[in-house]
């Protein structure tokens, strides 16, 4: 008698075009503002402004198939003077958290950006409520740069 465990193959890749629909459904899980990835479709499979990031890639994490985490990379110009890189709308599909597949993600990026890339740093911001985000972040070692007051006045 044989134990035949079940194998499960996770792979990241970059997303394309046909995948906006997995984008948006995942997207709409984030407590992040909403955007309208179509009407910007430029910024994700094209070029951007040049004065702050050139191009803005999505990683995709896919379990047997099936795209259950996300996060974005966004590039300065590539000739700009100590290149930092921005992440930014790292998503877990909810049925799919608490597994590790952010961290893999992130650290996917994080190789990324220093062998494809060649950046010298990568920034990114996280609600100071989120504190399951800032531990894992921090796990990974980014550090605490500043915090950050938001205000509004209701009319």
């Amino acid at each position: 008698m044989t134990d035949n465990q079940p194998t499960t193959t996770l792979v990241i890749r970059m997303a394309n075009p046909e995948d906006i629909i997995h984008i948006d459904h995942l997207d709409s899980f984030s407590a992040s503002p909403t955007r309208d990835i179509h009407r910007d479709m430029h910024k994700y499979f094209g070029s951007v402004d040049p004065s702050t990031h050139e191009h803005t890639i999505i990683f995709l994490m896919e379990l047997d198939g099936v795209i259950v985490a996300k996060a974005e990379l966004m590039l300065p110009p590539m000739d700009a003077l100590n290149p930092i890189g921005y992440i930014k709308r790292v998503i877990a599909h909810p049925d799919h958290r608490g597994k590790g597949y952010a961290q893999s993600l992130i650290e996917h990026i994080i190789i990324y950006a220093q062998t494809e890339q060649k950046l010298d740093a990568i920034d990114l911001h996280v609600w100071d409520q989120n504190t399951s985000a800032i531990r894992l972040y921090e796990k990974l070692g980014f550090e605490l740069q500043h915090r950050e007051l938001y205000y509004r006045l209701s009319l």
